[in-house]
């Protein structure tokens, strides 16, 4: 065989193989393929005009997720999930001791204001004035004989029996009897009269104020005593005794109503012009076909959002906005739980009637 033929022939092969593999790949890619048949159709309400949505069950009045007043230690969890309570029932409480320290020191407080003004609203009292008394008397005495004494030395005097430097100190004596009289009948006239005015005021603003911080401080006892502010159902908790509460914490604890359910039906936008008020609805739960749960009209939200996600997660997004719609469900099955997806069907009108494109001919 010819040197050239044998040298050549095995490109020639692998060209010929690569031509047909890029003819058969490039056929397969152009063909027609068989659409396959849908085994299982997404269940449907028995009109002929409907729209078809997805919605989101939840609670009466949405959940309501608790929070707490200021950061603190959990000492006591009063709940678990899916007790039901009612307002006011205890969920939680945080550590409370520096908030009861300072309450026995409000409350020492209170009891001296109080004091304080017990005794200025008892004046003048006997027992103040008793020993005031006494010593105005003593004074007065003292005063008398001071003053016997001076008038007989005076006599003397005259008669050259005594000096003029010992009536001198009589005098002197007498003069400092008449202060200590006049100042212990002062004395006297203050312990009989009654309270200041201006002191026992402050002394009740006194008072008024201790009051206050003890109102504060059991004010602040009482939030840290987590309450339920509505009758509802628990349906998620994530304190413990001895975690660390803070506000902010996501989903403290998680309230809802499960004895009334709504679902949050989102019409896509291209839908929307079909909706109108009190349009009937049918739900089902997702892979349960056999049995659709009625739905009651309850209202339009009146402001369109962003689509969410399928999942349902916060923050998730789809491109688009969505109105959406809230039903509430009509005797919905024991195993129904706020957070389920259901598919949702509602009556709608007629389309409306077209209008000529005013630039056609």
């Amino acid at each position: 065989m010819h040197p050239l033929i044998t040298r050549f022939a095995p490109l020639a092969v692998l060209a010929i193989a690569g031509l047909g593999a890029a003819g058969w790949t490039a056929y397969a890619t152009v063909r027609p393929k068989p659409v396959p048949i849908l085994e299982s159709l997404p269940p449907q309400g028995p009109w002929t005009e409907r729209i078809s949505a997805s919605g989101l069950v939840e609670g009466d009045g949405n959940d309501t997720v608790v929070g707490v007043p200021e950061a603190a230690l959990v000492s006591v969890v009063a709940v678990r999930v899916g007790q039901h309570v009612t307002a006011s029932d205890l969920l939680f409480r945080l550590d409370d001791r520096l908030a009861r320290a300072d309450l026995a020191v409000a409350a020492a407080d209170l009891a001296t204001a109080q004091s304080q003004v017990a005794r200025l609203e008892a004046l003048p009292r006997r027992e103040d004035a008793e020993p005031v008394a006494a010593r105005v008397a003593v004074a007065e005495a003292q005063l008398a004989t001071a003053r016997s004494r001076r008038t007989r030395l005076d006599k003397l005097v005259e008669t050259r029996t005594a000096s003029e430097d010992e009536v001198d100190v009589a005098r002197n004596a007498e003069a400092v009897a008449k202060a200590q009289v006049a100042s212990a009948q002062a004395e006297l006239a203050h312990a009989r009269l009654p309270a200041w005015a201006p002191e026992l005021a402050s002394a009740r603003a006194q008072v008024a104020a201790a009051q206050a911080r003890i109102d504060a401080v059991q004010t602040r006892i009482s939030r840290l005593e987590v309450r339920a502010p509505r009758a509802a159902t628990v349906i998620s908790t994530s304190v413990m005794v001895g975690a660390l509460a803070a506000p902010g914490d996501p989903e403290l604890v998680v309230l809802a109503d499960l004895d009334r359910l709504l679902v949050r039906v989102e019409v896509d936008e291209s839908q929307a012009w079909k909706l109108k008020p009190g349009l009937p609805g049918q739900g089902w739960l997702r892979g349960d076909r056999t049995r659709p749960i009625e739905l009651r009209y309850e209202r339009i939200e009146p402001r369109a959002a962003a689509r969410r996600a399928i999942q349902g997660k916060p923050g998730e997004r789809l491109d688009g906005r969505a109105v959406q719609v809230l039903y509430r469900l009509i005797d919905p099955p024991a195993h129904l739980r706020p957070g389920l997806l259901m598919d949702v069907d509602l009556q709608s009108g007629a389309a409306p009637t077209a209008v000529a494109d005013p630039t056609g001919p």
